[in-house]
């Protein structure tokens, strides 16, 4: 898929699952595109093809009552070979009430160590354990990233914590 694509396609999914509320008098938090604090944390895991840790971290900004923006970065440390990185525009969709379980995807900037930078797209899902008021939130996640067809399996376990109330 062209880069343009990829990124024409998370933006695409994240138009048309977020309820937006335009009101020019309402400045109420929760009352516009934004609706909620912004959570932020580190992750670690495990790309099972590659045969690499990870160490990185995301933000979270929800947006509509189920949908949530969430950027994030990871580095890679391959047992053979240089560190690499990755850098995500995902987004993920909270499934049920206690919106626990997760799904989404985004574009992916991958640039493997020693090589150039590729852009394709990821695909996840997740659990998060925590109820939706706690401040701190664990969770598991498994991701697939698509570039230059290969989809390497990753594991992601992290936390994230909520800024404000």
């Amino acid at each position: 898929m062209l880069p343009w694509r990829s990124a024409a396609l998370a933006l695409l999914l994240v138009l048309t699952l977020a309820p937006v509320r335009v009101s020019a008098q309402s400045r109420r938090p929760g009352s516009g595109l934004f609706q909620g604090p912004i959570s932020l944390g580190p992750r670690a895991g495990r790309d099972f093809e590659n045969h690499a840790w990870s160490l990185g971290g995301q933000i979270s900004v929800p947006v509509g009552h189920n949908l949530e923006l969430r950027p994030s970065g990871d580095f890679f440390f391959p047992k053979d070979g240089d560190t690499g990185w990755q850098a995500n525009g995902d987004a993920a969709l909270h499934i049920g009430q206690g919106g626990g379980l997760y799904a989404g995807g985004g574009v992916a900037f991958a640039h493997p160590g020693g090589g150039e930078t590729k852009t394709g797209y990821n695909l996840f899902f997740g659990l998060s354990t925590a109820a939706p008021s706690e401040r701190l939130k664990p969770f598991a996640e498994f991701r697939w990233t698509f570039v230059n067809d290969t989809s390497p399996f990753r594991l992601a376990l992290g936390f994230n914590y909520r800024l404000s109330d």
